[in-house]
């Protein structure tokens, strides 16, 4: 090509190169995306199946240290609920940074009924942080809300201390 021809407008349209990094550069944009948006499910779907572990948790460690209604001997006459809320965080492990619970216990167990179910509700909120799709996942906010996740086990409570009860109950110190 000349050197005339290469300066002027028609020179420039007959021009192919860099027409391969014209291109490359117009579909690299929605292939990462694509591929981002693909990490980022999976980082979504491995947080709630952490998530899901760390209710179950939450709802073995409820059953066993709650004493609400004050029918488990020899403990202390409380809800625990704090208590339970870091066992749900601890078992979230290193997903914990990108996941903010909010945890509810409900204890249906009495003194009529030590062994009622206690429930373990989670509501937590997913920190969304690949680049390129956290804005397409999970809008504006970059934060998913995962649906509450419930976990319920029988209290392990019990009827007696000293062979009289559980405090509190008829028959109880």
């Amino acid at each position: 090509m000349s050197q005339t021809r290469k300066g002027t407008l028609k020179g420039l349209h007959q021009n192919k190169r860099g027409a391969v990094l014209v291109e490359f550069a117009i579909a690299f944009m929605p292939l990462m995306i694509t591929f981002s948006s693909f990490v980022q499910l999976q980082q979504m779907a491995t947080a709630r199946i952490a998530l899901k572990h760390a209710t179950i948790v939450g709802g073995r460690a409820a059953s066993v240290i709650s004493n609400k209604n004050r029918n488990t001997p020899d403990a202390e006459d409380k809800d625990n609920d704090d208590e339970v809320k870091k066992g749900v965080v601890a078992a979230l492990g290193p997903w914990k940074t990108k996941i903010t619970v909010n945890v509810k216990v409900e204890d249906t167990s009495s003194c009529d009924d030590p062994y009622g179910m206690v429930s373990v509700t989670v509501n937590a909120d997913y920190k969304c942080s690949v680049p390129f799709s956290n804005l397409f996942m999970c809008g504006a906010s970059k934060t998913h809300a995962f649906k509450p996740m419930t976990s319920r086990f029988p209290h392990q409570g019990a009827r007696y201390q000293d062979g009289d009860g559980a405090k509190g109950c008829a028959g109880g110190k």
